[in-house]
């Protein structure tokens, strides 16, 4: 429970905070894996989707001594581990419609794979239920708690979200959400209550 809270101490819990209390599946990394076409699931994913805060920081290095006193983030993190991945076709930007997004700025070791999943969405014709871009890394906590976003890894993905905000059912083209789960992404469509957010796809669970 600690590890999908993103408590590195369980002994400093305080009043008051947060605790977010998931579904025993969530714990452990429950992940629907439609199979492709030829009926396999293989998809040459050379990355397995870690499970859980452990996982995560040993899959995607430990951010936690690059944060500072003050609260920010050293800029060494972003320079040693994030890259920039283009994308097969360009997504309008959420906030800003005129302009584009061409490049993802996301972890290195899932440029492959996210690139791989953007070029299924182009393949299967469904690139156009992809409207609008709403971001990538950013260093932040998660809107619903205390703890780091799977953002500040850079290992999250936000898309369409003006008809897909946190806490309602939304709109996300099934196709979509197939697609990036077969490359082992975690949708946020898939969480209940406040914590659901159908905009969301991160490569983790059980976090």
């Amino acid at each position: 429970m600690a590890d999908y809270n993103g408590i590195l101490n369980p002994d400093l819990i305080v009043i008051g905070q947060n605790i977010e209390l998931p579904s025993k599946g969530e714990l452990l990394g429950e992940v629907i894996e439609p199979p492709a076409p030829d009926g396999s699931t293989d998809n040459n994913i050379s990355l397995a989707t870690p499970n859980g805060l452990e996982e995560i920081l040993a899959t995607f290095g430990n951010i936690y001594p690059f944060i500072t006193e003050d609260g920010r983030l050293d800029p060494h993190w972003e320079s040693n581990h994030l890259g920039r991945v283009p994308l097969p076709f360009p997504i309008p930007l959420s906030w800003n419609p005129a302009h584009a997004s061409t490049k993802l700025y996301w972890h290195k070791k899932l440029n492959e794979i996210i690139s791989e999943v953007f070029l299924r969405i182009e393949k299967k014709g469904v690139k156009n239920k992809i409207r609008t871009f709403g971001g990538c890394y950013n260093y932040r906590p998660k809107r619903t708690s205390g703890k780091l976003s799977t953002h500040s890894w850079g290992i999250g993905i936000d898309l369409n979200p003006e008809t897909n905000p946190q806490g309602k059912p939304g709109d996300m083209h099934p196709g979509v959400v197939e697609i990036f789960q077969e490359f082992g992404f975690k949708w946020g469509g898939d969480w209940s209550g406040k914590s659901k957010d159908p905009m969301h796809f991160q490569f983790s669970t059980g976090y």
